[in-house]
């Protein structure tokens, strides 16, 4: 194809591409893009375009792909250019290349405190928050009235583990945009991180929050008197098998009939264990509404997790794919490394697939694939690979056969721990907030234990935990 067809080609998929976003026709858009992509491939605003379509249409690894793309084969290093490829790939979850992108701004702007604070945020995301701590620190102090940078350095000491210094930072930023939602939100993060309080509760509310589409009255506290109630579980599903727990007490406040709106894939599950579950979007009319992970502010729990209730999940009588036969003298053990591949912050929560021959290698147990999607097409040796699991009622009726799971901060560690299941859960050196910054055991669930690294990014001091755990009687 000659230079003026390919002009041509290129101007006509661009104003399609520009017509179907006009029309909402996201589908039609992508496939437009593409095209151009395919044509221009160093033009990095055209897979900017066509990664802002991805997202649109919810295709999270398509966005992903489109941005490696352009990180790959772009012409990204003029610093605007740079600077708004790295912002994408750090939103997409890619922190790695994201920081290649903004090093590129942050040498040019050197005492820029955005580009600073950039890229301190994406060495944070890639789990080097050492590294970004000097980067964050000096954005600061270049604004030391800008909300955005104080943010970034207290989100960079929350995961170097320095909670006070994360507060301080915190009460600096909330001064300089005050009643600022992520601001709040962080604080929560960090506050609940030091263990579950009303405190840390209230500052969860500035999530954002799901709405009843069926107009029932949000409920904040008020007496139920034997009124209808509708729950929605909101985030990810582990966030949905954790919080089930609650529901009891707003039986016990007065409630009526309580229906819980879930995501569709657990819906068997949650009827199995005696809830009345609904899919999102299928929800009745109810005279209340409340979301799911706001019970324990509006109920009032504080500090009190109701461990005591474990099992409240549990698995139906589905068929399941054959497991390997039981061995005697070993554990038959399923083995997760890996979660939703959209959520961003997979990267320094997941196992590369490199680390899992140290796993397997631990003698005594007969080690099962639960991993599902393309992460688990791996052929590993000693790890035996079952069919794709099709809900997670049949993922239940899987873990109710074998002697416990071994995975990473996913959304099955929390139906193993609802359960009952023995669980043991590979954690980065500063993890989620509903494990704590220390100990071996979780308040949540009385069977996992908990093999946290002991420096930023070594797995291999957490396998070498989980390795002692299994060893022991």
């Amino acid at each position: 194809m000659n230079t003026m067809a390919r002009h041509e080609r290129l101007a006509a998929a661009l104003a399609a591409g520009e017509q179907a976003l006009l029309a909402n026709d996201f589908a039609a858009a992508a496939a437009a893009f593409t095209d151009c992509a395919a044509l221009a491939p160093a033009d990095v605003g055209i897979a900017l375009a066509l990664a802002n379509t991805h997202q649109m249409l919810g295709a999270v690894e398509a966005r992903r792909a489109a941005l490696h793309s352009a990180f790959t084969d772009g012409d990204w290093r003029e610093v605007s250019v740079a600077y708004a490829l790295g912002g994408a790939l750090l939103e997409s979850g890619s922190p790695h290349e994201a920081a290649l992108c903004l090093e590129y701004v942050r040498r040019d702007h050197p005492n820029d405190p955005a580009a600073l604070a950039a890229l301190a945020s994406a060495l944070r995301a890639a789990g080097e928050p050492d590294r970004a701590w000097p980067l964050a620190k000096r954005a600061a102090e270049l604004a030391p009235r800008a909300g955005a940078p104080l943010l970034t350095a207290a989100q960079v000491r929350h995961d170097l583990g320095d909670l006070l210094g994360a507060l301080n930072w915190l009460d600096k930023a909330e001064h300089a945009r005050p009643q600022h939602a992520p601001t709040r939100l962080q604080r929560a993060y960090t506050s609940l991180l030091r263990g579950a309080s009303a405190t840390g509760w209230a500052l969860f509310e500035h999530r954002p929050l799901p709405v009843a589409e069926t107009g029932a009255t949000p409920w904040t506290g008020e007496p139920l008197n034997g009124e209808s109630v509708l729950v929605t579980a909101e985030q990810g599903v582990g966030d949905q098998f954790q919080f089930l727990r609650f529901l009891p007490e707003l039986t016990a406040r007065g409630a009526g009939a309580i229906t819980v709106a879930c995501h569709v894939g657990a819906v068997s599950l949650l009827r199995a264990s005696g809830f009345d579950a609904v899919a999102r979007g299928d929800e009745p009319s109810t005279a209340w509404h409340v979301p799911l992970l706001s019970l324990p502010h509006r109920l009032g729990t504080g500090a009190q997790l109701f461990g005591d209730r474990v099992p409240y999940l549990h698995a139906p009588d589905v068929p399941t794919p054959a497991l390997p036969p039981p061995v005697a003298g070993e554990r038959r053990l399923g083995l997760v490394w890996a979660g939703n591949p959209g959520f961003p912050g997979r990267v320094t929560r997941d196992l590369d697939p490199s680390l899992l021959p140290g796993i397997v290698c631990i003698p005594g147990v007969t080690w099962i694939s639960l991993q599902q999607g393309s992460a688990g097409e791996v052929d590993v040796e000693g790890l035996h690979r079952l069919p794709p699991l099709s809900d997670w009622a049949t993922t239940a009726a899987v873990l109710r056969q074998l002697d416990g799971l071994v995975t990473t901060d996913t959304g099955i560690a929390h139906l193993a721990g609802a359960m009952g299941v023995p669980t043991w859960v590979l954690l980065q050196k500063v993890p989620d907030w509903r494990w704590g910054l220390s100990g071996t055991s979780s308040r949540w669930y009385p069977t996992a234990q908990l093999c946290r690294q002991q420096t930023h990014g070594a797995w291999d001091t957490s396998i070498a935990s989980l390795s002692r755990n299994l060893r022991e009687p």
